[in-house]
């Protein structure tokens, strides 16, 4: 196995960090959605936030399986979106 420099690691698809990394983001948020006094669900910042964190994991995970990461990126975006709809009426 090849050492990997820090720029191939970055271009690499198939680097698992980065799907780990926005998941965790993505999960960190949309926990403090659902938790009353985080100040996260309420607010246009708690839409922007799931949107942006979810859409975030979506492309990563969207490039990690080898499809189009701007699909992920929306599809992900969607999802959070919905979240947050769903955090609001629980």
């Amino acid at each position: 196995m090849q050492n990997e420099t820090s720029e191939s690691a970055f271009a690499n698809r198939k680097n698992i960090m980065w799907v780990l990394l926005s998941g965790a983001m993505a999960t960190t948020f949309i926990v403090l959605l659902f938790l009353p006094d985080t100040g996260v669900g309420t607010g246009t910042i708690g839409v922007y936030a799931a949107m942006l964190w979810c859409g975030l994991f979506g492309a990563a995970l969207a490039r990690y399986t080898g499809r189009n990461g701007w699909l992920g990126f929306a599809i992900g975006s969607v999802v959070g979106l919905l979240i947050q709809i769903a955090s609001q009426l629980v």
